[in-house]
């Protein structure tokens, strides 16, 4: 694994015919974009109804369930829920290694998964 936080997902998002333009975006807001973390999901969901909102709780649904925000969810719109649709089917069908890369977005889940408790 690279060296903390310094995981390389722009070359697994962006090569990516599956996913469209709009879901590259919001993964790209969804992400911390520079200092120690870079690359990993960010502390908290963007704010509500935004794009990387909706491309957030999908990450997180793969990465670290028990972060996901059942109320963001239960107000998403109709735009909302076909990007977070796209963007978990999409998480879905990445192949075991791809998958694990997924799981490591999550700080506590990379901290909990080193200590051997996940």
């Amino acid at each position: 694994m690279p060296a903390r936080g310094r995981l390389n997902w722009e070359n697994h998002t962006m090569e990516n015919p599956k996913l469209s333009d709009a879901a590259r975006d919001a993964i790209r807001g969804a992400l911390v974009s520079r200092g120690a973390n870079k690359g990993r999901l960010k502390a908290q969901c963007p704010p509500m109804g935004t794009p990387a909102a909706a491309a957030w709780q999908a990450l997180m649904a793969n990465s670290n369930p028990y972060k996901m925000g059942i109320g963001h969810m239960m107000f998403f719109g109709p735009e909302s829920r076909a990007l977070f649709n796209e963007v978990n089917d999409w998480c879905e069908s990445l192949p075991h290694k791809r998958r694990a890369l997924v799981a490591m977005l999550d700080r506590d889940r990379a901290a909990l998964e080193s200590m051997g408790a996940w």
